[in-house]
């Protein structure tokens, strides 16, 4: 039997997950594609005519709710068909995919229209040339999975324990737009907080543009300006932040081209408290960080959520249980999920997807977690990255991720590396990052081999009580801890209940749960704990460590209990 979240039981196949992905840079010509295409899967470079089935997209092969239950192989090709009518405007025509794991080949009728490598951010592809009123969409999908260059995330071909299924193809929206001549193609937003102001940098081929602001309707701003860079003054703004997540509308309009955005006042950096403690702060106030980790999978759909109710649900409990971040795990989720963070007040700490290969347990996995935290990534091979091209390959999709979440108002940190998967030159490439985007914090090295650099004394603390260091100029982080797993029949389907510490009885878990608070985070916080991150959210798989079930009908947690710790925590930071 399939388990299914209330979500997927209730899933539109002929559209699911309809809405606009790319809400700050938003346009009235949408088109969504998501809903039943045809597929298969052979080893060859045509697609066999006899051979198609059917297949959901958005969701990826290998999961339930694509209807298409198989772990594609490297060597295999996963082709996909569709046919849709399009009304020509004589505007230029952009198709977009918000993701396909991992290689990609798009032909609009008969004619190639481009490719894309990289399973984790979303791409675009002029077809102007190639559309007609019917058309016939084939996309062709490989995936290496774990054995090659590109960043696969948990995903293993020999997956259980903390591995994860394998998917493979399209698993983010398809949709398509018109693009007038004078289009804005492209918007960075950076609010400047100190100054009272939001600096615009525009993309487009357009000679001026008329900026507009609003603040709950009312108007606070116009201006107009012929350069792609724009300073808005906002004086007496009204800050974002988890208690009040207050967004501004922003309009642009050129020649023949109007969008919609928004933006957030917020503020990521570190200042002492009363007590003169190192603390995160967010608009110049100390704020203990309290989150779960956050691999972003789901029971039947595995990476895609399998609707927008599932992910405002998911959000708004986690709130509701006195949290104020998630840390996404190893993953880039669709941009949609950033957007209802802004909306609804969640902090986000986003880590960089891992890739590198081979995988050293022993120095990735058990020596750290003895005391041998610290190995040099100096072309270190012990980590899985040390060739040339996987270096580059890194580069590329490390900043294709930071390009498209620049303008999420919630993420206040980055994490190029977790635990040493891949790791490499940290210190360069954590003042690449700075170099981009100098808003926010970085995390450099989530876990263990750090090499002192970025914002962040990074420790993942499973299997004894966390100790707090000696302070430092960084902010300590217990960036991991708990694991602690429970079984809740029925909710969860695990090869093999997988967590760092087991229980039979759901009470006696809950205590562990609120006791490792109590003891690794509460005792810490006077000795300089800038905050903490729970493994985990929900049960992925074989890793039965959530605090909600796979299927999100359990909440295995007493609520009110851990809001009051949480709650705590917080307020002890001023």
């Amino acid at each position: 039997m399939t388990l299914l979240s209330p979500w997927g039981e209730k899933l539109n196949r002929d559209l699911p997950l309809p809405e606009y992905p790319r809400m700050q840079l938003q346009r009235n010509s949408y088109t969504c594609l998501n809903g039943v295409w045809e597929c298969q899967i052979n080893h060859g470079e045509e697609p066999e005519q006899t051979a198609w089935q059917p297949i959901v997209v958005p969701f990826a092969v290998g999961c339930a709710l694509s209807e298409v239950n198989h772990e594609l192989q490297p060597g295999e090709v996963l082709w996909y068909r569709t046919y849709f009518r399009y009304e020509l405007t004589g505007e230029r025509v952009i198709l977009n995919f918000e993701a396909v794991d991992q290689h990609c080949t798009v032909w609009l009728n008969g004619l190639e229209a481009g490719s894309h490598h990289g399973g984790y951010t979303p791409f675009s592809l002029d077809v102007s040339p190639y559309i007609k009123v019917h058309n016939e969409l084939l996309v062709q999908v490989t995936d290496d999975s774990n054995l090659g260059s590109y960043a696969f995330g948990k995903q293993r071909l020999d997956h259980s324990g903390m591995w994860y299924t394998p998917t493979a193809g399209i698993w983010q929206t398809v949709w398509l737009e018109n693009l007038p001549e004078h289009a804005v193609q492209d918007i960075k937003i950076t609010p400047d907080y100190d100054n009272a102001q939001v600096f615009l940098r525009l993309a487009g081929d357009f000679s001026q543009a008329v900026v507009t602001v609003f603040a709950d309707r009312k108007l606070v701003h116009r201006g107009i300006t012929g350069s792609h860079d724009y300073t808005i003054p906002l004086p007496d703004f009204r800050p974002w932040s988890p208690d009040d997540p207050f967004l501004y509308d922003l309009y642009i309009e050129t020649e023949d081209d109007t969008v919609k955005s928004y933006f957030g006042m917020r503020k990521f950096g570190r200042r002492r408290d009363s007590s003169g403690l190192l603390r995160f702060a967010l608009n110049d106030r100390p704020l203990f960080l309290s989150g779960l980790l956050d691999q972003g999978y789901s029971v039947d759909g595995l990476l895609t959520y399998p609707s927008e109710d599932a992910m405002v649900y998911e959000i708004r409990q986690v709130k509701n249980l006195g949290f104020n971040m998630l840390r996404k795990h190893v993953k880039q989720e669709c941009r949609r999920w950033y957007y209802l963070c802004d909306v609804y007040g969640l902090l986000v700490m986003q880590d960089m997807p891992n890739g590198g290969w081979p995988y050293d347990f022993k120095a990735i996995g058990v020596l750290p977690t003895i005391g041998f935290r610290k190995m040099s990534d100096d072309n270190n091979e012990k980590l899985g990255r040390t060739d040339a091209e996987g270096k580059e390959i890194y580069y590329r999709e490390l900043m294709a991720m930071l390009d498209s979440l620049y303008n999420a108002v919630c993420i206040f940190a980055w994490v190029p590396f977790n635990e040493g998967w891949g790791q490499f030159d940290s210190e360069k490439v954590t003042d690449y990052i700075r170099e981009y985007d100098s808003t926010r914090l970085i995390d450099s090295a989530s876990g263990w081999h750090d090499q002192g650099a970025g914002d962040f004394d990074s420790r993942h603390c499973y299997f004894r009580p966390f100790r707090a260091p000696k302070p430092e100029e960084r902010l300590m982080f217990l960036s991991e801890f708990g694991g602690y797993s429970y079984l809740e029949q029925g909710h969860s389907e695990p090869g093999s209940v997988y967590g760092y510490k087991k229980f039979s009885d759901r009470l006696q878990w809950n205590e562990a749960v609120l006791e490792a608070f109590r003891r690794d985070v509460l005792k810490n916080i006077p000795k300089g704990l800038a905050g903490c991150i729970f493994t985990q959210i929900s049960d992925v798989e074989d890793e039965i460590n959530g605090l909600f079930t796979a299927d999100r009908r359990v909440l295995k947690i007493d609520g009110r209990k851990m809001r009051r710790i949480n709650e705590k925590c917080i307020r002890s930071v001023k």
